[in-house]
């Protein structure tokens, strides 16, 4: 991955970690490498444990943010779920997985931001 596209990723999840700070959830972790990929932010609100995918652009020539997350990324982002959950022994644990479309001008300074609760439907675990 070229410095550009890893410095949007990286500003975006500083974006959407102080976007859910700010409406009261703990950040426990970010960038949480599995066997199945990364988990960008792990948060918790209340009683509920939530996965945030932040997706971040900076240009929409191919579409906005959130229309990156695909049926095979959703799937990614499950089996990272789970495997977060198995390994810290959560089974039971409310959950929920939402996805954060960024939008960033050549600057870098935030345009639109999206959060989507339960973006992404985990079956109950």
């Amino acid at each position: 991955m070229d410095q550009t596209r890893q410095y949007t990723g990286k500003r975006g999840e500083n974006i959407a970690k102080k976007f859910l700070e700010a409406r009261g959830m703990y950040i426990l972790d970010k960038n949480l490498s599995t066997p199945f990929g990364e988990i960008d932010i792990i948060a918790r609100d209340k009683k509920c444990l939530i996965f945030v995918e932040v997706k971040t652009r900076i240009s929409t020539a191919f579409g906005p943010p959130l229309l990156s997350i695909t049926k095979k990324k959703q799937k990614h982002i499950l089996n990272n779920c789970r495997y977060y959950m198995k390994r810290h022994g959560l089974d039971g644990c409310r959950v929920r997985i939402d996805v954060i479309g960024i939008k960033l001008d050549h600057s870098g300074k935030l345009e639109v931001l999206e959060h989507i609760k339960n973006a992404i439907v985990t079956n109950g675990y």
